[in-house]
């Protein structure tokens, strides 16, 4: 989603979707993030289990440590949001890096498609910082100013909004779309105060946020990814960083899975696509990488270093799957 500054927390129980970043910049795969910098408080909600493996996050090897049961032991029946109004291509997985590169991500292939080059009017030098995607396929990018852009995954086309910036005191966030309940095409745009306050959303044709919903555990800053079967997750810093699943009309923290063996770095982003949930970060500082949390298996694992971007910002509409394609 976007470049990250500060601690984020999320909630998730379901599965983030595997980004890749292409050859365009040393090989591929990517997805939502944000620039990082100081780490948030350790979160100490729920039963998550510990990983067993380094927290560096930086090695080639394949497995890190093993998460939390995210689901609680809770069977996940529903398929997700309706595809009947979807395209193809918006249920891939959109990411952003820092230099303003968007691609496009199809999981099963593991294949990264440059697209182009964003060319927002910001002013300033702002960044991307955060990203999400609707179901028509228009990526909405935050930059590091408040600012939001419309983006057409298509051709890379930018186009200004009239979102206000600072709105209910929130400048940078997380962002996600989430359906409004199981099978639903309609959907709303959730955010997270990068400061860890809590969730708000944001009304896409007004382009005004709600107060935030504070959160009862994990007040880091976090980036966020929805489904579409109505679930809310997010991507926390903290020590270790956290994914957790949060009710969406409260802010509640309903499960979390501690993931010991992510260093976020100097930026991170945060996709669901078909039962797993993707992490990119650059913990290093010389490029991002990409891990993958398994929830049925309890398991991370490394599926790519060596991204030469950063990755500040990922996106994936609710036409996404919620299970592994059979």
């Amino acid at each position: 989603m976007h470049l990250l500054i500060s601690s984020w927390r999320s909630g998730y129980r379901g599965r983030l979707a595997l980004l890749a970043l292409p050859a365009l910049i040393a090989a591929a795969v990517g997805v939502g993030a944000c620039s990082a910098s100081s780490d948030g408080s350790t979160g100490t909600f729920g039963d998550g289990g510990s990983g067993a493996s380094s927290s560096n996050g930086t090695g080639n090897n394949g497995e890190g440590g093993a998460g939390g049961d995210l689901f609680g032991n809770t069977t996940v029946t529903t398929t997700g949001g309706s595809t009947d109004d979807c395209s193809e291509a918006a249920k891939l997985i959109y990411i952003i890096g820092a230099g303003n590169n968007l691609y496009s991500f199809h999981p099963p292939t593991l294949a990264v498609t440059p697209i182009g080059v964003i060319n927002c009017p910001q002013t300033g030098g702002a960044t991307p910082f955060s990203m999400a995607v609707d179901r028509q396929g228009t990526a909405w990018i935050l930059f590091n100013d408040g600012r939001l852009y419309n983006v057409d995954t298509q051709n890379a086309v930018c186009t200004a909004t009239s979102f206000q910036p600072g709105q209910q005191g929130l400048t940078r966030f997380g962002m996600g779309y989430v359906s409004d309940a199981p099978g639903s095409s309609d959907e709303k745009l959730y955010i997270a105060d990068f400061n860890g306050s809590g969730i708000a959303t944001i009304d896409t044709t007004s382009l005004t946020v709600t107060p935030v919903r504070p959160y009862d555990a994990l007040f880091q800053a976090a980036e966020l990814t929805g489904t579409g079967d109505a679930r809310l997750f997010g991507f926390f810093t903290g020590s270790p960083v956290q994914i957790a699943e949060i009710e969406p009309a409260t802010g509640h923290v309903l499960s979390m899975a501690p993931q010991p063996s992510i260093s976020i770095g100097n930026g991170w982003a945060f996709a669901f696509w078909g039962g797993d949930f993707y992490t990119f970060t650059n913990p290093s500082g010389s490029g991002s990488q990409i891990d993958r949390y398994s929830p049925s298996m309890a398991m991370t694992s490394t599926v790519l270093t060596g991204i030469g971007d950063n990755i500040v910002g990922a996106g994936v509409s609710t036409c996404a799957p919620t299970q592994p394609p059979q």
